[in-house]
């Protein structure tokens, strides 16, 4: 049975379709796709996202830890704020791509997609255990995934937003810098982030859930409704629609973002010493802090020596055409790699994609045909984002 996040009939009630999405019911339009899209370029969206998972690490070897398993530097920001990272297997590859945040006090909160927090969390309940053998530990690891509703506000307009339900200008925060807020009594973690490409920011709320797998811990979200009735209500002043999944997926095409188990995952390719996709094929070497140990970093140091074989690029279409995953490309005749995600450019009306490829044509401005329906269409790769970041995205100038 799929699972079912806090305000799951509010948006049964208020979808016009609902699909299953890693093992969740989830809305995927309210109005359409390009309508909600293009709100959260021009004015401001907001997502429920619940189905995202929770983690929480306590305890005085939380951050040692943390820093073994994941591969960014979290000991760097101070509380309460964030640092994406990833979580390897032993041979490289990724199997989620997170954000922690350092919460204080010995305790931090790890955010990981939906298709990955089981996995994440048995994971690191199985490292924990093994080190156990040889040594204590003082920490604490808790799956609070259907314990908390998570909403994402996006757009240029989510500064006012914010201004007007917290009193707080999420302009003087930088990116993964959190705080606790409160609204009209109800009190949850806002993090300025976002999956957009835009200015935006994300609150997590503690409440009960009437589709909890623990039936005792079943009961009416009446704290996280009411935080996204007050956040559609204020927001009607600046055009606030309520965005599906359809929306989240096109603006983070757009903006050039990978999706776990899209462009990022662990293929198990046993016969190797080093997995697929690694972070250096997905273009995610910026979060890999090398100058400490963690699992999967020989494997990574090994594929620097060996070379890539392919790696992740960005393309739009030249000729009329919509990528989809799955299709095949190619350069000079020759048959170079394959499309991960792809959509028509609600923004820019126009085919793009991601796909992988061999890694000599990794690189902006080399043509390209992509497969679509048995016919080739031209492309060209380019440098994300796909918009220009002088009009629209997080760095706006107008």
């Amino acid at each position: 049975m799929a699972k079912r996040v806090h305000l799951f009939d509010w948006h049964k009630e208020h979808a016009k379709k609902i699909e299953e999405f890693a093992g969740w019911e989830m809305p995927i339009w309210y109005s359409s796709i390009k309508e909600e899209h293009l709100a959260v370029r021009n004015a401001v969206g907001v997502f429920d996202v619940s189905h995202m998972g929770e983690i929480v690490f306590r305890g005085k070897d939380a951050l040692k830890f943390l820093q073994y398993v994941t591969t960014n530097d979290v000991s760097k920001p101070p509380a309460i704020s964030g640092t994406y990272t990833l979580v390897l297997n032993e041979r490289g590859a990724i199997k989620d791509e997170t954000l922690v945040f350092n919460m204080g006090n010995d305790e931090y909160f790890m955010v990981c997609d939906a298709d990955a927090f089981e996995k994440l969390y048995a994971w690191f309940t199985y490292l924990k255990r093994t080190i156990e053998q040889f040594t204590k530990l003082d920490l604490e690891i808790e799956l609070k995934t259907y314990d908390i509703a998570m909403f994402a506000v996006q757009g240029p307009k989510a500064r006012d937003l914010a201004q007007d339900l917290f009193g707080i200008d999420i302009n003087e925060m930088w990116w993964f810098q959190a705080r606790w807020v409160e609204l009209d009594g109800v009190k949850m973690l806002l993090s300025r982030s976002g999956y957009t490409g835009e200015n935006g920011f994300e609150v997590y709320i503690e409440d009960a859930n009437p589709y909890h797998p623990d039936e005792s811990k079943r009961g009416e979200p009446e704290k996280a409704l009411h935080v996204w009735e007050r956040i559609l209500e204020e927001g009607k002043k600046y055009g606030i629609k309520p965005a599906g999944l359809g929306a989240r997926d096109t603006l983070r095409l757009e903006a050039g973002y990978t999706l776990y188990g899209n462009e990022t995952k662990e293929l198990q390719l046993l016969s190797t010493d080093i997995d697929e996709v690694t972070p250096l094929q997905a273009n995610l070497e910026f979060a890999i802090y090398w100058d400490k140990d963690f699992i999967g970093k020989d494997a990574l140091l090994k594929q620097k020596e060996r070379g890539l074989g392919r790696k992740l690029v960005h393309f739009k279409m030249v000729d009329k055409g919509i990528p989809r995953e799955g299709y095949k490309v190619y350069a000079n005749g020759e048959l170079i790699g394959e499309v991960t995600s792809g959509t028509l450019s609600p923004l820019l009306g126009i085919g793009i994609g991601i796909a992988f490829v061999k890694e000599e044509y990794a690189k902006p401005g080399i043509e390209i045909e992509v497969d679509i329906r048995g016919q080739r269409k031209k492309a060209v790769t380019v440098t994300p984002p796909f918009y220009d970041p002088k009009k629209y995205g997080l760095f706006r100038e107008t």
